[in-house]
């Protein structure tokens, strides 16, 4: 590709990053919509960017044709010099804002089981650190997380993991050991239960979508009785609720239900078998402005390591 030398025209009307990162996003997203979205612009401020950097660079950068735009072979070789661009634009903002500056809008992603045990904590951290930036929580389950991810639409996210995409960084974070628990009026605790006992249960535990769920299905049919009925539930809330209510046993990791194990509300049951353990992972896109994943990673590490060691959250990096 051939960037012409037109000295004038550089004078009058120069390359902007915000032309860059607007050709970044559409070119990593694949649709103006979701770029406008991504950088808080309206849909004719990114075209108009993008059709000044064509106009610069005299040279078409997507073919428009059909829903998503692609790629021109000039577009894909100005790609990467975008990401450079980019990444000395993260570095020089990084040089002259300090170390440990953040602003603007940090979309942060968060399965249940995060969002509900060490993630409040670590949110007012977060907050008293970087009083400069907003901090946006998406909690989801995990499959939709990674969908977001890839799709841009969250800078970093706490999740099981870890991902296997080629443009997702994840990084394993913890493990939480899942129990089986109920209400004490049941009176299912204080005794190891058989296969018969477990299959007149009615047991809550994750969505059917989730990974969890589609691992703990099979194992607790072949561990526990094959006619189990396993009630999935789309609120980790909502189940511990449930349990509580004595509507029922409950799968959950024990982080969660920490609190509940203390007051009596909830007992552990003795199946004779453990649960398998839920992965976590921390995961966020590789992008030329990654540098802000990664110090809300570095931070989320070092919280998690100075919490008190408990046998619920296993720290694994």
């Amino acid at each position: 590709m051939c960037f012409q030398n037109h000295s004038d025209a550089v004078l009058k009307n120069a390359m902007t990053f915000d032309q860059i990162q607007s050709f970044y996003m559409v070119a990593t997203l694949g649709t103006y919509r979701q770029a406008a979205e991504r950088l808080n612009a309206t849909q004719p401020t990114i075209s108009a960017r993008i059709v000044a950097l064509e106009n610069y660079l005299r040279t078409s950068l997507f073919n428009r044709s059909g829903h998503r735009v692609v790629l021109t072979p000039q577009g894909r070789l100005f790609l990467s010099y975008a990401e450079k661009f980019l990444e000395l634009q993260a570095s020089v903002l990084k040089m002259t804002r300090g170390q440990d500056e953040l602003t603007g809008i940090i979309r942060i992603g968060a399965s249940d089981t995060m969002a509900i045990s060490w993630l409040p904590g670590f949110f007012s951290i977060l907050r008293k650190r970087y009083p400069n930036a907003v901090f946006e929580l998406h909690v989801g389950p995990s499959y939709r997380l990674r969908e977001d991810l890839i799709s841009r639409e969250i800078d970093l996210a706490f999740m099981i993991g870890p991902i296997a995409h080629a443009d997702i960084a994840s990084l394993p974070l913890c493990v939480c050991p899942m129990v089986i628990v109920a209400a004490p009026e049941l009176g299912l605790h204080g005794r190891l239960l058989t296969k018969d006992d477990l299959g007149e249960i009615d047991f809550f535990t994750f969505e059917r979508l989730t990974r969890p769920y589609q691992e703990l299905s099979p194992y607790l049919k072949v561990n526990a009785n094959s006619s189990i009925r396993l009630n999935p539930v789309n609120s980790l809330q909502t189940i511990v609720m449930l349990v509580e209510m004595g509507l029922g046993a409950g799968a959950v990791p024990q982080v969660v239900i920490e609190q509940q194990l203390k007051n009596g509300s909830l007992i552990k049951l003795d199946t004779g078998f453990e649960l398998p353990e839920l992965k976590f992972s921390v995961s966020y896109p590789m992008s030329p402005d990654m540098g802000v994943a990664e110090m809300v990673r570095d931070l989320s590490m070092s919280y998690l390591k100075d919490m008190p060691k408990q046998d619920s959250i296993k720290i694994i990096y």
